[in-house]
């Protein structure tokens, strides 16, 4: 019932306050997930994501589930964003966990390293993009309650109409991506 996205031995150090500033909650949560005796309880990644309601936090799943479908070229492109870990501030170490419970829970992951990694990035700046991606989608989730966020509304000229260049924001109750919930 948590929709846990991740669920995995996954000490919450630094990457979970680095991709969590804004959690309320600094104590790690424990998700329930079926096991071998029925019922097996693992700390849940990342902290704070049980404080999250049920609608956004689906949606940050959703959303989180969708960047295995994304061409090479705009999952690098993540890289010339605005939130992206830069390189200097980013430990793969910390994270390694964390990436190994995304392997398992999108299978479509496979394909995008495979095809990304060592071809055109490396394995850690693979994952620095990707986590740069996600803490950016729950950031947006936790403090707005969707994604993308709101855009500053900007001034318009009467002359030329504003192309509407945002993505359209995914329905939280659109499943269709979600394998597991």
């Amino acid at each position: 019932a948590g929709h846990c996205i991740y669920s995995a031995n996954f000490q919450a150090g630094a990457a979970g306050e680095q991709l969590s500033a804004r959690s309320s909650s600094a104590h790690q949560q424990v998700c329930t997930m079926g096991g071998a005796n029925g019922k097996e309880e693992r700390p849940v990644w990342p902290p704070g994501w049980l404080d999250i309601p049920e609608e956004p936090r689906l949606l940050a799943r959703n959303v989180i589930l969708s960047i295995s479908s994304e061409s090479a070229d705009q999952f690098l492109s993540i890289e010339q964003q605005p939130y992206c870990i830069a390189a200097a501030d980013w430990d793969f170490g910390e994270y390694h966990a964390a990436a190994a419970a995304a392997m398992q829970e999108d299978i479509k992951l496979n394909r995008l390293t495979y095809v990304l990694v060592p071809r055109r990035i490396s394995e850690s700046d693979f994952w620095r993009l990707y986590f740069s991606k996600v803490g950016y989608v729950l950031d947006s989730v936790k403090e707005h309650g969707t994604y993308p966020p709101p855009q500053a509304a900007a001034p318009t000229s009467s002359l030329s109409p504003k192309a509407n260049s945002e993505p359209e924001p995914i329905d939280a109750k659109d499943t269709g991506s979600c394998a597991i919930q």
